[in-house]
């Protein structure tokens, strides 16, 4: 096996850094919108009255909203990376067998 095709960093699996921050900030801003009308839902569905929560209540939300999703985020990217090491890898099996065929094939 050839040494420089074994140098497989993960940075080469994973999404572009572009891509990567425009997920980060989605998850923020759905976290930080949802969150608190999350917690509005929670706290108002038993009473039915119009309840509002203090700005700090609604960031704990939010955060905690943000803190799961990063969680669910962080498992997608672990995910996507394997997958591509594993395509990766398949991918370099069948480069070696048909080389190993083509060597077999000249053989003759």
């Amino acid at each position: 096996m050839d040494p420089k095709l074994d140098d497989v960093t993960v940075s080469s699996f994973l999404p572009p850094t572009r891509r990567i921050v425009l997920h980060i900030a989605m998850i923020g801003a759905v976290s930080l919108i949802g969150g608190p009308l999350l917690g509005l839902y929670v706290f108002d569905a038993p009473r039915g009255e119009v309840l509002t929560l203090s700005p700090r209540t609604g960031l704990g939300w939010g955060l905690s909203f943000a803190f799961v999703a990063a969680f669910i985020y962080t498992a997608w990217l672990i995910r996507y990376v394997t997958q591509g090491y594993h395509k990766h890898v398949a991918a370099r099996k069948m480069e070696a067998f048909y080389r190993a065929i083509e060597g077999e094939q000249t053989k003759d």
